[in-house]
């Protein structure tokens, strides 16, 4: 008995697996939107660093401003996760390594400096985000897609919801199911 590969009715030559540019544009251009969307509360805490940061005059000043010591940390170099396994002192020592390192050679602009090195590791913080969300807008598009073969076929299917773990029978209205697909499954045409 012959198998018949149903690959094969897709894909018959290697150049089949090769993304279009449209499509390809159109993943680049939809992270970058994504990126801005999600960096606009860096953006804000970058200008509410630099308001609070103005009222010291020289960068030894940033030390009295309670209210800047988890920013400083950032502005040190420090992610939030590493920030979680440092004692008191090894905070107290990376602050101290900012300001006479970067800001006290900045002279007059290290308010300047201190919202760059900042806005740096927030950065560096949004590209692990940006390597997450680009393989869940993958995800979403693959789920859409699957959804959509489903219901042009024909066949109802059942899903898994990621916040209540339970099985949902196929809705009528299914738009954003991506956002809380966890599972998909329907009935083989031989079942």
């Amino acid at each position: 008995m012959t198998t018949q590969k149903t690959y094969l009715q897709h894909l018959t030559r290697s150049e089949d697996l090769i993304t279009e540019y449209q499509a390809t544009r159109s993943g680049f251009v939809a992270l970058a939107l994504e990126k801005n969307r999600r960096a606009t509360p860096f953006i804000e805490q970058a200008r509410t660093l630099k308001l609070f940061a103005s009222q010291a005059t020289i960068p030894t000043d940033l030390l009295a401003i309670i209210d800047i010591q988890p920013a400083l940390l950032t502005a040190a170099g420090l992610s939030d996760k590493s920030i979680k396994y440092l004692e008191i002192q090894d905070k107290i020592d990376a602050i101290q390594g900012l300001i006479k390192n970067f800001l006290e050679p900045a002279g007059a602009n290290f308010i300047e400096e201190l919202v760059f090195r900042f806005l740096l590791t927030r950065g560096d913080t949004l590209g692990g985000a940006m390597r997450n969300a680009g393989g869940i807008l993958a995800q979403r598009k693959l789920i859409r897609t699957l959804i959509s073969i489903l219901r042009i076929s024909g066949k109802s299917y059942r899903w898994l919801h990621s916040a209540t773990n339970q099985w949902i029978q196929m809705l009528e209205d299914d738009s954003d199911i991506e956002l809380y697909l966890k599972g998909l499954s329907w009935k083989h045409e031989l079942e």
